[in-house]
């Protein structure tokens, strides 16, 4: 299968990016902080024979144009989701994977649209990543450095330290590309994030997965993510830290197919 090409669709908030693979029930897939829709490219590929996988580009990243406000919350992406899935014909319900920031992302679009969401995904992510601070230190961070540093850096905070080279570039090239606006946004946006109400209140059936290397959701925080959610269960991806999805592809995609398709 070829690299999906970049579609864009027109909202009231801005054009927004994103790649698709496949026909039938649709898989909507939210990227991380240091990510995009390239990131899911190993579920688009893996998945696509089953499922229509949707991965889209958070506001201010990749080809997606820089949100309004320079302030988000996870409120507002939320309704931008849901408002590029409705002009792309997906108006009714959907399955959702929420990765790391994605996670932040996805509780707030089962509350604020009820009856959209079918069955979540919860993948190296944070109950509170408003508690986790560092903030301001991430900003410099992303200014001080060159692209491919600032990439480099990602991929050796994102990745286990034996993960296969090609996972390891792919999260380097894609962090390196992230614009300053957009970022900067996304940063903002998770240090308001607490989704413990939201968590708690969601009532369909839940998977969180983790990366047993991961130290950025460490296990800690993605076994009280579990507590919170009502009949969640967790799954922990061997040999793989944040970026699990990419440096263990096979396992992560059949994790997710037992559960979408039981």
């Amino acid at each position: 299968m070829t690299e999906p090409e970049t579609k864009s669709i027109a909202t009231a908030t801005g054009r927004i990016a994103y790649r698709e693979a496949g026909c039938g029930p649709a898989l909507v897939c939210l990227h991380g902080l240091g990510g995009g829709a390239r990131s899911w490219s190993q579920q688009l590929r893996g998945l696509s024979d089953r499922r229509r996988v949707i991965a889209w580009d958070t506001p201010g990243y990749g080809g997606s144009d820089d949100y309004p406000s320079k302030i988000p919350t996870p409120a507002h992406y939320a309704d931008a989701l849901v408002a590029m899935l409705d002009g792309i014909g997906v108006t009714g319900a959907f399955d959702l994977v929420g990765h790391s920031m994605g996670g932040a992302i996805a509780p707030q679009i089962v509350a604020r649209h009820p009856g959209r969401v079918r069955r979540l995904v919860l993948s190296a992510t944070r109950i509170a990543f408003a508690n986790w601070g560092g903030y301001e230190e991430r900003l410099k961070e992303h200014a001080s450095m060159t692209p491919e540093e600032f990439g480099a850096t990602r991929a050796k905070s994102m990745c286990s330290a034996d993960a296969p080279v090609a996972a390891r570039a792919a999260v380097a090239g894609i962090a390196s590309e992230l614009r300053a606006p957009g970022y900067a946004a996304a940063v903002h946006l998770l240090s308001v994030c607490n989704n413990e109400k939201e968590l708690r209140a969601l009532r369909l059936p839940v998977l969180v997965l983790a990366g047993a290397e991961d130290r950025i959701a460490p296990e800690a925080e993605t076994a009280a993510l579990t507590a919170l959610v009502p009949g969640a269960r967790r799954e922990i991806i061997g040999h793989a830290a944040h970026a699990a999805y990419v440096e263990q592809p096979a396992a992560y995609n059949a994790r997710l197919t037992a559960f979408l398709d039981p």
